[in-house]
């Protein structure tokens, strides 16, 4: 429980530090978009709204009462608010769209009083979970982006703390489209692991 508060406090300070960055450049650079908007340029546009066709591997997986990595097919929906060109925040939403079951590593006490405990496995059952995370996203290049964030991961049968980080690769496209590929890794708390990644399309305006 204390490492988990530790992870959400991280946590909190990253995404912080992200929006204070952004609002600090964003002061610094809205005169100067305001200046080549005159000369006539095109502002950057500020919001995205995006989907993405993914897989989803899950770590730790049972299959046919065996353990085994499962790759899944999700889908994902995002929105993103960029305070410039460089800083964003964002929220980004992803479904896992089969049930599945996955193996649970705990650790308890003996009744001997031993403090390393013994190893139990538990069974966590997922119905089509969905994962909302707040995003905080940096692009140290135009077709780069880095992303760290938490969130929840919501079931019918139990929710998890989610700590998501990845990346981006955005390819612009005619009248503010954009082709992106995506790959992150969400940690469950207490729970399991996953890699995801797929590509999508969204729309800037």
């Amino acid at each position: 429980m204390l490492h988990s508060k530790k992870i959400w406090l991280l946590c909190l300070l990253m995404i912080s530090f992200l929006l204070v960055q952004g609002q600090e450049q964003h002061s610094h650079e809205e005169g100067q978009d305001q200046s080549h908007h005159d000369k006539g340029h095109e502002t950057h546009k500020k919001h995205v709204i995006s989907a993405s066709i993914n897989h989803t591997v899950i770590f730790g997986g049972v299959k046919d009462g065996s353990a085994s990595s499962l790759t899944l097919p999700s889908f994902g929906l995002n929105y993103t608010y960029f305070f410039n060109h460089k800083w964003a925040i964002g929220l980004h939403n992803d479904i896992i769209l089969e049930d599945f079951v996955v193996k649970q590593n705990s650790t308890f006490e003996t009744r001997s009083g031993d403090s390393g405990g013994e190893a139990e496995t538990t069974v966590i059952e997922r119905g089509t979970p969905v994962a909302a995370c707040i995003m905080g996203i940096y692009k140290p290049l135009s077709w780069l982006g880095l992303m760290a964030g938490f969130g929840r991961e919501f079931s019918s049968h139990e929710d998890f703390t989610v700590i998501r980080f990845g990346l981006e690769v955005p390819y612009h496209l005619p009248k503010n489209w954009e082709l992106f590929g995506v790959l992150t890794y969400d940690i469950n708390i207490d729970a399991y692991q996953s890699l995801t990644y797929g590509i999508g399309i969204g729309k800037l305006f």
